[in-house]
C-alpha cells in the first residue's frame, strides 16, 4: 500500500470516528438540551461528577452550570428556550417541559451571575404558552410568558444580592418577592429586588445606559 492510499484510509477512519462521536453527543439519553455556543470555561456540577462543557454537549435535569471569568454559554432546550449565561454564573436546570411525563412547565434556578432567555411564542400573534416557565433566585421568582428577557445580580455594581430583571420583547414577565408581584409588559421596562425581604420596585423604563450594560454581560 503506497503512502497516499494509506493516508487516505487514515483520514477516512478519523472522519468516520468524528461523525460517530457527534452522533453519540446528539443522541445522548435523557438529554433536555444541548450547548449551542460557548466561550471560555463552563462546567456542569452534579451530585456525582463535575465535567467541562463543550459545543454540542448534552444537558440533563439537575445539571448546575457554572461559568468562569469572561465566559459565555448558550444552550437550546427541548421546550424551545434558548438561554445565554454570562461570566461567574450558577444556573441549574431543574425541570424542562416534556422531559418527564408529569412535567407541565420549565423551572430553573439562578444562584449568581446573569442570564438572557428567549422563550417560545415571543411573536405577538402567537398564543401564550399555558405551562409555567420560571427562574427561581435567592431573592425572587421570575415568571415568563413567551418573552425575551434579561435577569441577573450586581448589574452596574448594585450588589451581589440585588436582582435586576428587564423584559426585552414579547408577552410579559412577572417578578415575585416578599408576597408582592410586579408585571413587566413593555419592552425595556424592568424592576429591581434588593433582598428576599424586599418587594420588587415598580415597573419602569430602564435608561439606555442600564440596558446596554445588561446586554453587554451576555454579549459575545
Amino acid at each position: 500500500m503506497n503512502l497516499r492510499i494509506k493516508n487516505f484510509f487514515i483520514a477516512f477512519a478519523m472522519s468516520t470516528f468524528a461523525v460517530l462521536m457527534v452522533g453519540q453527543v446528539e443522541s445522548a439519553p435523557d438529554a433536555v438540551g444541548y450547548v449551542t455556543r460557548i466561550q471560555g470555561e463552563a462546567t456542569v456540577v452534579t451530585a456525582t461528577e463535575r465535567r467541562v462543557l463543550a459545543l454540542g454537549h448534552a444537558l440533563h435535569l439537575g445539571d448546575r452550570i457554572v461559568t468562569g471569568a469572561a465566559a459565555r454559554l448558550e444552550a437550546r432546550l427541548q421546550d424551545g428556550t434558548v438561554f445565554t449565561l454570562g461570566e461567574h454564573a450558577e444556573f441549574t436546570v431543574q425541570q424542562v417541559r416534556g422531559a418527564t411525563p408529569d412535567s407541565d412547565g420549565s423551572t430553573f434556578e439562578l444562584l449568581k451571575g446573569v442570564f438572557r432567555a428567549v422563550t417560545t411564542h415571543t411573536d405577538s400573534g402567537q398564543p401564550q404558552p399555558s405551562s409555567p416557565w420560571q427562574v427561581k433566585t435567592p431573592v425572587a421568582t421570575i415568571g415568563i410568558r413567551g418573552t425575551e428577557l434579561w435577569g441577573g445580580f450586581n448589574l452596574l455594581d448594585a450588589g451581589s444580592n440585588t436582582l435586576d430583571v428587564v423584559m426585552l420583547q414579547g408577552k410579559g414577565v412577572y417578578v415575585e418577592s416578599n408576597g408582592q408581584r410586579v408585571e413587566l409588559n413593555q419592552a425595556g421596562y424592568g424592576t429591581t429586588v434588593k433582598s428576599a425581604d424586599a418587594a420588587p420596585t415598580p415597573s419602569k423604563a430602564w435608561a439606555e445606559k442600564k440596558l446596554q450594560a445588561a446586554r453587554q454581560t451576555v454579549a459575545w
